[in-house]
């Protein structure tokens, strides 16, 4: 009998981020329907049999709620992100060149996902005096205002080393940040637009199922496009 063959074994890991994207995708879709299917009974109460349960366990599926199965979701995939930065810290400590942007990601996404369970950005919306001024009806989304600015900073600070990145890398980690940011932001401040006290109007519904799937979007293919770069940098995954 021959020993295990390293080769193979590497080559099976080779497939491992189109895998982990497909996967994560596919989960991310499923809760993007169960939630459509919940919000569409709440708003009917025409689903039959399945609206007793539906308005009794519901909310355990909307993505715009909070300590939920798609919260847990988000805030596993975040966490990923930053434990996917570490090959690349360590593959820049082996060598001896600085790694303080791939430092920078992973407290980025360890504290976005921290804010995930804990709604950390909400305290941004005291820093707001006047949402209306900016044509929101509600004060809870007031935090998207002071939000953007520090998404924008950041996005100055990052520019150039996202443009050092090789090419492939560098347009993934930008869409990344494209879907994330318009889903979190953008999706955010039109939701605050046409909210009302309930968050019952179709059209509030549709934006904010929008939001969800955009960010978890976003951070699904950052996972990608990080496990890629370490693929190209040849760094090996063994378990």
């Amino acid at each position: 009998m021959t020993g295990p063959n390293p080769q193979a074994e590497y080559l099976e890991l080779r497939r491992l981020p189109e895998s982990v994207l497909i996967a994560l995708l596919s989960v991310a879709a499923v809760l993007v329907v169960v939630h459509s299917v919940v919000n569409y009974c709440w708003v009917t109460q025409a689903c039959g049999p399945l609206t007793a349960l539906d308005n009794a366990y519901g909310y355990l599926f909307n993505l715009s709620n909070e300590t939920n199965v798609p919260t847990w979701f988000s805030i596993i995939i975040l966490f990923l992100v930053s434990l996917c930065t570490l090959p690349m810290i360590l593959d820049c400590r082996r060598k001896g060149i600085p790694a303080l942007g791939w430092w920078g990601l992973f407290f980025i996404f360890l504290l976005l996902s921290l804010d995930e369970e804990s709604d950390l950005h909400g305290m941004l919306k005291g820093l707001v005096k006047d949402p209306g001024s900016f044509g929101l009806h509600n004060a809870l989304f007031a935090w998207v205002i002071p939000g953007a600015v520090i998404v924008l900073v950041v996005g100055l600070v990052y520019l150039r080393w996202v443009w050092r990145l090789p090419a492939r890398t560098r347009w993934l980690i930008i869409a990344a940040g494209v879907l994330y940011v318009g889903g979190a932001l953008v999706m955010e401040l039109l939701g605050g637009m046409i909210a009302d006290d309930t968050y019952m109007k179709p059209g509030y519904l549709v934006v904010s199922t929008l939001e969800e799937s955009l960010e978890m979007t976003g951070v699904v293919v950052m996972i990608y496009a990080l496990l890629d770069y370490a693929r190209q940098l040849g760094i090996a995954f063994r378990f």
